[in-house]
């Protein structure tokens, strides 16, 4: 995995902005993807294909690219689409002000599953239980995140093209 680390520079010009933030979504939405593919190995798994070991290693891999997505989310993309929405003035980071504490509430869900199985240990029983939880808390916050992407980005592509 790639990790995502050039974090645009605010830019006070709108078009630079956006295109800046074009390409760090790019990036996030590709690391997402990869969220998505761990979790299913994940679940693909403990339905008995693989034994402990080859659970534990996956469950390994799905907590780091875990904290890595929610850390760049954090850290990087929210703040650039706030930046970006700052630079056009048109009222449109506000919607983040709704948005975000519904965001933190998965997080905290989210690094609950990394503290209990980064390590990839952990119970099969309250594993498929734990799994189920993370799938509902990432189902939620991606919906949660294209919100704010449609808020705060897309709805100036117009104005940026």
């Amino acid at each position: 995995m790639q990790r995502i680390s050039a974090m645009p520079n605010a830019s006070p010009d709108p078009q630079v902005q956006f295109a800046a933030v074009e390409e760090l979504l790019t990036r996030w939405l590709k690391e997402r993807r990869e969220v998505l593919g761990k979790y299913t190995e994940i679940a693909v798994a403990i339905d008995g294909v693989l034994g402990p070991d080859g659970v534990a290693t996956r469950q390994a891999a799905l907590c780091q690219i875990l904290v890595d997505y929610v850390s760049v989310g954090h850290f990087e993309v929210f703040h650039e689409l706030l930046a970006e929405a700052e630079s056009f003035g048109d009222g449109t980071s506000s919607l983040a002000q709704n948005v975000m504490p519904a965001i933190a509430d998965t997080t905290e869900v989210i690094m609950a599953y990394d503290e209990k199985y980064g390590e990839g240990v952990g119970t099969e029983k309250k594993l498929k239980r734990d799994l189920s939880a993370l799938g509902e808390a990432l189902e939620a916050r991606f919906a949660l995140e294209d919100q704010l992407i449609a808020g705060l980005h897309n709805s100036h592509r117009r104005q940026a093209g």
